[in-house]
């Protein structure tokens, strides 16, 4: 908890950017994935570009603000139009999440090797966040990409089984985050990243 308002404000301030870029480039990749396996929805509906506007979604912005998690624009795929279908479907979802590593593991480099300045809160904070974005979508809840990778590696009868799951997916996104069990995971994952960028960087 934040010991008053001005800190908050100032943590708020490092990490809107980094959020932005996180959802940009999280959107994106999934959306250049698409086009390179074959479906060019994404590109007709305007979602192959790197302008944030095209990607953002305000409410989602404001839950991450308010919970520690929230969401950009979904890109709308046509899984039939991918290569390899059900696999390249979750080809499609896994490079959200490895995006997300990649800008993290960048920005935490540039924390480390750029002398220190007013940019340094950023590019923690930039890469504390697209951490927290990777490891968020990794789970395997619908509607997060990790269960959309998940669904590719299940015999068909246990695939349509747990799509039954994707009413309830966000309510148990919510349970597990006011229990604290989303906030632990998360910050445990955060941890492990971070030590091992301190290792290749620090």
């Amino acid at each position: 908890m934040m010991r008053n308002p001005l800190e908050w404000l100032q943590n708020l301030l490092f990490l809107l950017p980094g959020l932005v870029i996180g959802f940009t480039i999280h959107e994106f990749s999934h959306a250049a994935m698409a086009v390179r396996l074959g479906d060019g929805t994404p590109r007709l509906e305007g979602r192959l570009t790197l302008n944030p506007s095209a990607h953002i979604d305000w409410v989602g912005m404001l839950l991450f603000v308010l919970l520690g998690w929230g969401y950009a624009r979904p890109v709308h795929i046509v899984p039939g139009n991918l290569k390899g279908r059900a696999w390249g479907e979750a080809a499609v979802s896994a490079m959200g999440p490895a995006s997300n590593f990649l800008a993290a593991a960048t920005l935490f480099a540039l924390f480390s090797l750029l002398p220190d300045g007013m940019w340094s809160p950023f590019l923690l904070a930039g890469s504390q966040v697209n951490l927290t974005l990777c490891f968020l979508n990794l789970l395997p809840l619908p509607p997060l990409d990790g269960f959309h990778v998940l669904r590719a590696f299940l015999p068909l009868k246990w695939a349509r089984g747990i799509l039954q799951l994707e009413r309830y997916g966000v309510l148990i996104l919510l349970a597990l985050s006011f229990t604290g069990v989303l906030g632990r995971y998360l910050g445990f994952a955060q941890g492990i990243s971070l030590a091992l960028f301190f290792k290749l960087f620090g």
